[in-house]
């Protein structure tokens, strides 16, 4: 025997190393899996699951091919009810409830010779499908598995037939091979017989051609109507149709209220539309993305903006920047910032109204109002109020003519309307009576002018006459009388009646009176004081 080399040593003891962790995995692996089928049954014969929790542990092959149809969301304990569930309504409460180490018998709820035997193993809930009767041929399991699939077709054909939707499948040439009940019942009303007896399967599809409209695409869409002659009218549906192999199968839900929606919506818009035509304000409405959706002719004849531009349906910026460039603005300092108040994109937070002057470079003034509505879309109004400006500037300027004149007169005038109100007095009237040395705070109608005018003069019995004359009604003339001031000099008081029932009252000073007459008219009068004795 020839020596062996150091290669070859290697060889053998690596070998040799090797294969006892070969053995070792080995005998893990036995006796790890082995104690799992233990629990299952090493036998194989029956379908057996050993579950932990909802964790499937181990499964006899059988058991495997039970539930390897069922829907793929679901866990691999509600598979397998799904599977026995409508033989053994209790096995879900069985699993939960079951005791340490202990052995249930659950019987099928029909006339099957079926059962299942529920065992608690250390922790682990071992199932197995017992049964003592084939039925062509098949085992226990597949005809569980068939049960199923039974019951869930039956499922199915009584959710199709009881859908409001209508459900139905055409060949390629069009002709109809399945239909649920409300497409049947549909087809029955459109029929030139609907009142027969027996019904018959459709000889016509209820909307024809549609399936030439099939693509390639995974489904089309689309809304149509058919005359229905029970009714007197049409109805409009929403058709939703897939590739089913070779054949269509279509979805149709109605649609007539959504159809019925569109229609008044678009009458509302319409009759918005005329509206807004009609109105001399501008109008730009922007929606919840800050585009114009609607404008009427006087926004276009107040900014000259090309109808082509409104109608591309602008940002709200866009709209902004091209007024600025129609110098239809008004010139801010910060233009950016000034544009910031109004909604421009999503990230704006203000929905607040505005409402501004904006006085343009032809002379214009336009009275802008921005509403904002909850649905995040935004309103501009243009009011062209250049003339009401002008008249405003007018007015104005006639009133500080008319006062200017006023106070260039020498005699004090004030004016008092029908009910005693001052109604507006001239500069001789503050100098002569002192008013804007009289810090008082006074109401401004006649009672208080009078008592100052009498507290700046002689006793006198003018001023009750004057006030007779003022509250009288009817038809007026004018009236005058005399008084004289605390400082001597007379005056001449004439009330004058004018238009709106106003009263025009003026002083004329006359020149001073000698201190002789004044002392003779402040010495008390002797008959007087004869009455008195």
């Amino acid at each position: 025997m020839e020596s062996l080399g150091l290669l070859e040593v290697a060889l053998i003891a690596t070998v040799s190393l090797g294969g006892t962790a070969v053995v070792a995995f080995g005998f893990w692996f036995y006796c790890t899996l082995g104690l799992n089928h233990r629990y299952a049954g090493l036998d194989n014969i029956v379908p057996t699951f050993l579950f932990d929790g909802n964790e499937l542990r181990d499964a006899t092959p059988d058991a495997q091919m039970l539930i390897k149809d069922v829907p793929p969301h679901m866990n691999e304990r509600e598979s397998m009810l799904h599977i026995l569930g409508a033989r053994f309504p209790t096995l879900n409460t069985v699993m939960d409830r079951i005791g340490r180490n202990e052995v249930q018998t659950l019987t099928a709820t029909d006339d099957s010779a079926i059962s299942l035997e529920v065992t608690e193993i250390d922790g682990l809930i071992q199932i197995k499908l017992i049964g003592t009767c084939t039925q062509d041929s098949l085992t226990i399991s597949a005809i569980a598995a068939q049960d199923a699939m039974l019951d869930e077709l039956t499922m199915l054909r009584n959710i199709a037939d009881k859908s409001p939707h209508m459900v139905w499948q055409q060949d390629s040439d069009g002709q109809l091979n399945w239909a649920n009940q409300a497409y049947l019942d549909l087809c029955d009303l459109i029929s030139d017989d609907q009142n027969k007896s027996v019904k018959s399967w459709p000889s016509e599809p209820a909307f024809p051609d549609l399936h030439h409209d099939m693509t390639d695409d995974d489904h089309v869409s689309r809304r149509k109507s058919i005359d229905i002659p029970a009714k007197n009218g049409e109805a409009w549906f929403d058709i939703t149709t897939f590739k089913n192999g070779n054949d269509a199968l279509h979805f149709a839900s109605n649609a007539n209220r959504a159809v019925l929606a569109e229609q008044e919506k678009r009458k509302a818009v319409q009759m918005f539309g005329r509206i807004f035509a009609q109105l001399s304000t501008g109008l730009a409405t922007f929606d919840a993305n800050h585009r114009l959706t609607m404008f009427n002719p006087a926004l276009i004849e107040m900014t000259n903006l090309a109808p082509e531009f409104l109608s591309s349906k602008p940002s709200m910026q866009m709209f902004l920047d091209s007024l600025r460039e129609a110098r239809l603005l008004p010139e801010p300092k910060d233009y950016v910032k000034w544009r910031e108040q109004f909604p421009l994109n999503d990230s704006s937070t203000k929905r607040t109204a505005y409402c501004e002057n904006w006085e343009i470079a032809d002379g214009q003034t336009f009275k802008v109002t921005g509403q904002p509505a909850r649905d995040g879309s935004y309103a501009f109004f243009f009011e062209d109020i250049t003339a009401e400006i002008s008249m405003t500037r007018r007015f104005r300027s006639d009133l500080e003519t008319g006062q200017g004149v006023m106070d260039a007169l020498p005699d004090a005038i004030a004016v008092f309307s029908a009910n005693g109100t001052l109604v507006t007095r001239n500069k001789a009237y503050v100098d002569l009576w002192d008013v804007d040395h009289d810090t008082t705070v006074r109401v401004h109608d006649l009672r208080a002018e009078m008592l100052m005018w009498q507290s700046h003069c002689a006793a006198a019995p003018i001023w009750g006459e004057l006030r007779e004359f003022i509250g009288k009604s009817g038809h007026r003339k004018l009236w005058t009388d005399r008084a004289i001031l605390d400082d001597g000099r007379q005056f001449t008081c004439k009330a004058q009646p004018i238009a709106g029932g106003k009263t025009m009252i003026s002083f004329s000073v006359l020149s001073r009176m000698s201190p002789r007459v004044q002392q003779k008219l402040a010495m008390p009068d002797p008959a007087i004081y004869g009455l008195k004795g």
